[in-house]
Formats: C-alpha cells, sequence, structure tokens
C-alpha cells in the first residue's frame, strides 16, 4: 500500500489461512512481533527448569535421593562466598537477562499497527487517522474532525456537519480504501459548532 507509514510484517499467515479465518467469521490475522520468538525461548527455559526442579522436590518429599545436579548446587551455594569469581559471573549474568526481559516486556511491539492484505504489511493507526481526518477536512461544512483509531475499530467525531449521512458515506468510502485485513467498524459522531467559535477554522486532531 502506498498509504503513510506503512510496513512489511514478516511471518504473517498466507492467503489460504486468511480465507479459511474469512469464512469461519474470525476477526482477521494478528501481526506477530519479532519478540515473539525469544518470549516462546524463555519460556520454555524456564518452563524446563521449574519442571526439573520440582519433579526433583517431589522425588525428595517422596523419600527418593536428591539428583545429583541439586545437591551440588546446593553445596556450591552454601560453599561460595559472595566475592567469588562465579556467583559474580552469575549475578552479572542475571541483570542483563532481566535487563533484557524488562526490554522485551516494555517494548511497544506491534499494537500500534493494523494488519493489509495482503498479508505480511501493516500500517500505523496514526496513518489511518490521518487520512480519515484529511478526508473530514475536505468535506463541505465540516469545521473540525476528531479521529481515534484502535485495533478493531475509528471513531470519528466531527463538527459543524450538515448533513451527518453524507459525512459518514464519504469516510466509510475513505477508510474502505485502507485494504486492511480484519473487520474495522466506523463510527461517526457529529457536534454541532458553538455559537461562539470561529466557524472558518479548521481544527484536526489526529490520536491513534
Amino acid at each position: 500500500m502506498n498509504g503513510p507509514e506503512a510496513l512489511e510484517v514478516p511471518g504473517a499467515p498466507d492467503s489460504g489461512d486468511r480465507a479459511a479465518a474469512a469464512g469461519r467469521g474470525a476477526p482477521g490475522p494478528k501481526l506477530r512481533s519479532r519478540r515473539t520468538a525469544a518470549t516462546c525461548v524463555v519460556v520454555t527455559v524456564v518452563v524446563i527448569a521449574a519442571g526439573a526442579l520440582l519433579y526433583d522436590v517431589i522425588a525428595v518429599r517422596t523419600g527418593h535421593p536428591a539428583r545429583e545436579w541439586r545437591s551440588r548446587l546446593a553445596h556450591q551455594l552454601a560453599t561460595r562466598h559472595l566475592d567469588d569469581i562465579w556467583v559474580l559471573t552469575a549475578a552479572g549474568v542475571a541483570v542483563l537477562l532481566g535487563a533484557l526481559l524488562c526490554t522485551l516486556a516494555f517494548a511497544p511491539g506491534l499494537r500500534r499497527w493494523l494488519a493489509l492484505e495482503p498479508a505480511g504489511a501493516a500500517i500505523h493507526r496514526g496513518g489511518v487517522a490521518a487520512l480519515i481526518a484529511e478526508r473530514a477536512a475536505e468535506l463541505p461544512d465540516v469545521h473540525g474532525a476528531k479521529v481515534k483509531v484502535s485495533r478493531r475499530a475509528t471513531r470519528v467525531t466531527v463538527t459543524g456537519a450538515h448533513d451527518p449521512a453524507a459525512v459518514e458515506r464519504a469516510l466509510r468510502a475513505e477508510l474502505a480504501r485502507i485494504p486492511l485485513a480484519a473487520p474495522h467498524r466506523l463510527d461517526v459522531r457529529t457536534r454541532a459548532v458553538r455559537a461562539h467559535g470561529p466557524h472558518h477554522r479548521k481544527a484536526l486532531e489526529q490520536e491513534p
């Protein structure tokens, strides 16, 4: 798409998957951030380590001897001092891993992007808001438009529209020009111009 702020997203579903989802009435394909793979690796490692530790604890509670690796680990933790090089190295690795996990957790990812057709493309919510706001500014008797785009809906508050039905038709046509992969709802609301406000001023606010 030649619209504003479009990108290509790797790993999106192919056309067959999209057709099957459409036939089932599914909401459409979801964008997958590149941090998904790192998250899967971290979760897998944590689950395996926690499962092995839990199994060994249960075995000891039921009268079986502890595994050799847990006995060695407990011995090392009990005998090594805090200034030991291995303790400092392990602490440094833990700090770096924690910083990486915090970065992955607070990174914005693709939450502000909407999937497009064909698969693999996306547009920023701000781009959709800009297109709708620009189209609203071109309509007669429209003095202002406030656009807010979410993942599944776009809400437009138009100020000074004498024909709300015509405004809604024009904005729906503009939104239909954007090849969004998932169903997207348009909610158009009109608001009269205040008597003390300048009628010739057009204030367009975009809220992606």
